[in-house]
C-alpha cells in the first residue's frame, strides 16, 4: 500500500486499521507505527479500532441455516433456471420461425417477380389469377353502386308522393271544407251550415246603416277593413266588409288561422260539440266568404290555447 505519511501528514484511518490487523509491510509498519506512538491523535484512532476489533471478536458465530430451508431455496433457484432456459428456448424457436417465415415471403416475392419479368408485354393476366379476383371485386362494387342508388331514388320518389298528397289534402280541406262525414258536412246548431251562414251576413247585412251615397264615399267607422282588402279581388268587388256584432275569442281567432276581422260570429253545436261558426273574406275572390267551425273548448281552458279547425267552406257571398 503506498504511504500517505511524511512530516506534515497523518497516516489514513485504513493504514492504521491495517497495522492494527499487522497487514503492512514490515518498513511501513515500522514507520506508521512510529508515527502513532508520536502522535496523541492517531493514538487514539488506534485504540478506537483496537476496541472494536475486541467487540467484534466477542460476537457469537453465525447460527447455520436449517436444512430444509436450505433445500427450498435451492429447489427454488433450480426452478427459475428450468424457467430461464425454457423462455430462451422459446424465443430462439420463435426467432427460426420469424427468419423462416421471411424467407418463405422472400421467396415469393422473387416467384412473383420473376413471372412478371417472364410474361411478355401486352398479355393479360391467368384466368384464375389476381385479375380475375380484381374483376370481381370491381363488379361486385358497381352492383352494389347499382342498388344504393335505385334505393336512394325510391326514398326520394316516395317522399315526393307523400307531400304531394299531404298538399292536396290541406288545399281541398282549406278550400272545400273538412268533416267527418258527409251527412253532417253543412249541419251547424240544427240548420245546414250554408243557410246559417247566408242568414248570419243578412242579418249583418240588414242591420248596418245605409247610406244614399254610401257607393261614393268612403266606410264609416263601424266597417273595418282586413288585410285580405288589399287582394285585387277584393278592391274589384266594392263591397265593404262588416264589422261582426258578437266578439270573437282569441283562441277562436288563432283557430281560424287568420288575422281578417270577421263577417259574422255565431256560437252553438257542430255534431254534438260546442263550436263557433266565424265568416270571414274569401281569401282570393271577393265574391265567396270562407266559413270556419272551431271547437269551442278553448274558450274554458287555462291558459286558452288554439281552438281546433273542425270544418271550413267557401260559400257566395249574398
Amino acid at each position: 500500500m503506498t504511504s500517505t505519511t511524511d512530516t506534515t501528514q497523518h497516516p489514513d484511518v485504513s493504514e492504521i486499521s491495517e497495522l492494527t490487523e499487522g497487514l503492512l509491510s514490515p518498513s511501513r509498519t515500522a514507520e506508521v507505527g512510529r508515527h502513532v506512538d508520536d502522535c496523541a491523535l492517531c493514538g487514539d484512532v488506534r485504540s478506537a479500532l483496537e476496541g472494536i476489533r475486541e467487540l467484534l471478536g466477542t460476537l457469537p458465530a453465525p447460527v447455520r441455516m436449517p436444512e430444509d430451508v436450505a433445500n427450498r431455496i435451492d429447489a427454488a433457484l433450480a426452478a427459475e433456471a428450468d424457467v430461464s432456459r425454457e423462455t430462451e428456448a422459446a424465443a430462439e424457436q420463435r426467432q427460426v420461425a420469424g427468419k423462416q417465415e421471411a424467407r418463405g415471403r422472400e421467396a415469393e416475392n422473387r416467384a412473383a417477380q420473376s413471372n412478371v419479368a417472364d410474361r411478355p408485354s401486352g398479355h393479360p393476366r391467368a384466368v384464375g389469377g389476381p385479375g380475375r379476383q380484381s374483376s370481381r371485386r370491381r363488379r361486385r362494387i358497381v352492383l352494389g353502386t347499382a342498388l344504393g342508388a335505385a334505393a336512394v331514388g325510391m326514398s326520394v320518389l316516395m317522399l315526393q308522393m307523400v307531400q304531394t298528397s299531404q298538399n292536396s289534402a290541406g288545399s281541398k280541406a282549406a278550400d272545400m271544407g273538412v268533416s267527418s262525414s258527409k251527412a253532417g258536412v253543412s249541419a251547424f246548431s240544427g240548420s245546414p251550415l250554408s243557410q246559417r251562414v247566408h242568414s248570419l251576413l243578412s242579418n249583418a247585412e240588414a242591420s248596418s246603416p245605409k247610406h244614399p251615397n254610401a257607393e261614393k264615399q268612403a266606410p264609416s267607422v263601424d266597417v273595418q277593413s282586413t288585410p285580405e282588402d288589399k287582394s285585387p279581388a277584393a278592391s274589384a268587388s266594392g263591397t265593404p266588409l262588416r264589422a261582426p256584432v258578437t266578439s270573437v275569442p282569441a283562441c277562436v281567432q288563432l283557430g281560424t288561422g287568420r288575422e281578417a276581422a270577421p263577417l259574422a260570429v255565431e256560437e252553438g253545436a257542430y255534431e254534438d260539440t260546442n263550436a263557433f261558426l266565424v265568416v270571414l273574406p274569401h281569401e282570393t275572390d271577393a265574391t265567396l266568404v270562407q266559413a270556419y267551425v272551431i271547437d269551442a273548448s278553448c274558450v274554458r281552458t287555462d291558459p286558452a290555447g288554439r281552438g281546433d279547425l273542425l270544418l271550413t267552406h267557401a260559400y257566395p257571398r249574398p
